[in-house]
Formats: structure tokens, C-alpha cells, sequence
């Protein structure tokens, strides 16, 4: 009896069928895949900063004035490190663990003072970073430094100090001058050198309105500056910056430097507003919109997109 056995393997035609198949869902899938990463990245950026908000209107509601952008630990120039905003912020962070292991009598390089500073905080850290400074590793901290410093956790946000003090009002075409923001330091002030903490800036004194106006953006991926200063940390003083470009108008390394607005999120970057909201603008916001939310009080009197 002759037996009939079924086809037990693929014909070239369908296995060809087959991978291009496979081939054409990947080529769909991935991009897809890619997109909602980035998705996931830009909400976990926007969820920080939001915290940072929190944190910053918080501060401002118990004191009845913004955190100044920087303060020295004694006169200067026997000083050269300020705390930064981010530093003062960290008791309406729920970091306040953190916060009391400082001694602000002395300089965040002593090292009764280099472990808190080390202490890498998750909301500080863009998580969609991939460039970074050469001295900062995948840890988010500094290392390779020449002298004290190895260790200082990172951050990606980046205070605002006011627009470019040498750049026009587009409304009155005055020169802005320094320091026309909300998280102020002393460069540009008269007798800055000497001063030990800017006067902070009350919510009165935000004549453009606080829906308006920015205190922080985004520059990620920084370390140490040319210079050596530690202005991609969380504790230091520098990091707060005057705006003179437009979104990621400059490469990453000259961002860093220069202390620009800097984002890796597609097509733009998170500004956070005075009263605590959040807007993403895009990369070809102009520059005239930059300066005029950068500013407190410039009563440029344009439209802005929000």
C-alpha cells in the first residue's frame, strides 16, 4: 500500500514570504518602539521638573521670596565657591537628610561637606542625557578632577539669572544689565565681588507675571567648565546662567561651557514658570520670547506662546 506523507518543511517562496514579513513589522516596530522611549524620557524630564517647582514655590511660600542663585560662604575673593539654588531648594525636595548634613559655614569641598554634595539626586538628572562632559561618568558625578571635587553629584537644570545683560529689551531697547531674572547671583552688580548673597527677588518684584516669567531650564550633560568650575553640580553657585541663545543654538560642549540652553528631548526644551508650571518650548522660539521670559520686569510686552 503506497502511503501519501504530508509536507513537513517551507517552500523558498514562503520562507522569502516569511522574513520579508518580519522585516517590514521591524522596520515599523523600531521607530515606534524609539518614539515612546523618548516619550517616556521628555515625561520623566517634565516630571522632575515639576518637583523642582514644587520645591522652589515651596521655599518662596515659607519665606515670601525666591532662593538666590547663588551664596557665598564668606566674603570674597578668599571664597570662590557659592551654594547654589539647588542646594537651598533641598529641604522642600524631601532631601532634607541631605541638607542637614551640610555645615554652611564652610565651602562644599571640605570634606565634612564632599558626601552630601556627592549624593546624586535622580530628580536633578535629565533621563534623557546621553552626552556628558568629560569628567562626568555614567553616575552622574564628576570624576578625573584635578584636586578636590571628585565625586560632586550632577545636575541638568540650569537656574536662570535674567537674559543677556548686553543683549536689548525688544520692547523699551534698553540694555537688560545683569541679573534681571529671579534666581540672581552677583556678577554684573555693583560691588558684586563683594557681596555675600544677592537681595532675593519676591514675588511682587516679578512685574511680568510669575505664568510669564522662567526660573529654570534645561542645560544637560554638563561637568566641569573650562575653567574648571564646578557648574554642572547641584551645590554650586554656578549654576545659574544669563540667556543668550536660542534652544540648543550651540553644540553640547559650548553649551556646557557658556552655561546655554541644552536639551537632547526632540525639538525643543522645559522651561519652569515662576508659579510652578511647566511649558516645553520648541527650538525655534525665538530669541526676543527667550529674553522676555527670562526677564522679572522687562515689560517687553510681546506675545509669548503660552
Amino acid at each position: 500500500m503506497t502511503r501519501h506523507l504530508g509536507r513537513t518543511g517551507f517552500t523558498i517562496v514562503e520562507l522569502l514570504t516569511t522574513i520579508g514579513i518580519i522585516a517590514a513589522l521591524t522596520a515599523i516596530l523600531i521607530p515606534a518602539v524609539n518614539a515612546a522611549r523618548s516619550s517616556a524620557r521628555k515625561t520623566g524630564c517634565a516630571n522632575n521638573m515639576r518637583q523642582i517647582g514644587l520645591a522652589i514655590t515651596g521655599y518662596e511660600s515659607a519665606r515670601s521670596e525666591f532662593p538666590v542663585g547663588q551664596t557665598w560662604v564668606s566674603r570674597r575673593p578668599e571664597d570662590a565657591f557659592p551654594y547654589a539654588w539647588s542646594m537651598l531648594i533641598l529641604s522642600f525636595l524631601e532631601q532634607q537628610q541631605v541638607a542637614d548634613q551640610f555645615d554652611k559655614t564652610k565651602t562644599f569641598l571640605e570634606p565634612s561637606n564632599l558626601t552630601a554634595a556627592s549624593t546624586a539626586l535622580s530628580t536633578y538628572i535629565c533621563p534623557a542625557t546621553t552626552q556628558r562632559e568629560e569628567h562626568r561618568n555614567s553616575s552622574e558625578q564628576l570624576y578625573n578632577v584635578e584636586g578636590p571635587g571628585n565625586g560632586l553629584a550632577c545636575i541638568d537644570y540650569l537656574g536662570i539669572a535674567g537674559p543677556s545683560p548686553d543683549s536689548l529689551n525688544p520692547g523699551s531697547g534698553d540694555l537688560y544689565g545683569s541679573q534681571r531674572g529671579v534666581l540672581i547671583g552677583t556678577k554684573g552688580l555693583k560691588n558684586g565681588e563683594k557681596i555675600k548673597t544677592p537681595k532675593a527677588v519676591r514675588a511682587s518684584g516679578i512685574t511680568d507675571g510669575l505664568s510669564q516669567t522662567a526660573c529654570v531650564t534645561e542645560c544637560t550633560g554638563r561637568g566641569l567648565d573650562g575653567d574648571g568650575d564646578f557648574n554642572g553640580t547641584w551645590v554650586s553657585g554656578r549654576n545659574v546662567g544669563h540667556i543668550a541663545k536660542t534652544i540648543n543654538g550651540t553644540k553640547a560642549s559650548e553649551s556646557w561651557q557658556k552655561e546655554r540652553i541644552f536639551s537632547e528631548h526632540s525639538h525643543g526644551a522645559h522651561f519652569l514658570m515662576c508659579d510652578g508650571s511647566l511649558q516645553f518650548l520648541p527650538v525655534d522660539t525665538s530669541r526676543q520670547v527667550l529674553k522676555a521670559i527670562a526677564s522679572r520686569n522687562g515689560e517687553e510686552r510681546i506675545e509669548v506662546p503660552f
